[in-house]
């Protein structure tokens, strides 16, 4: 299964409920406890993707290519 597709079934299947609370970690050497709301981690998670597509498409133009509309309107 693509990514894609995974994180489609995954968003389908959430609730509101699911949204909320926090969520909490301890990176790289665990010294700092880190703790976001999970609907902010959502929300990020989608903007990041955003953020990739947008590098992939800036690198295929400079290539010479001409990469497909990515404006949701025109994805509908």
């Amino acid at each position: 299964m693509q990514r894609n597709e995974e994180i489609e079934e995954w968003a389908a299947r959430l609730l509101d409920a699911d949204l909320n609370g926090m969520v909490v970690w301890y990176p790289g050497g665990g010294s700092t406890r880190i703790e976001k709301p999970k609907a902010l981690c959502v929300v990020e998670l989608f903007n990041h993707q955003t953020h990739h597509r947008g590098q992939v498409h800036a690198m295929l133009t400079a290539a010479g290519a001409e990469p497909e509309p990515t404006d949701l309107s025109m994805l509908a």
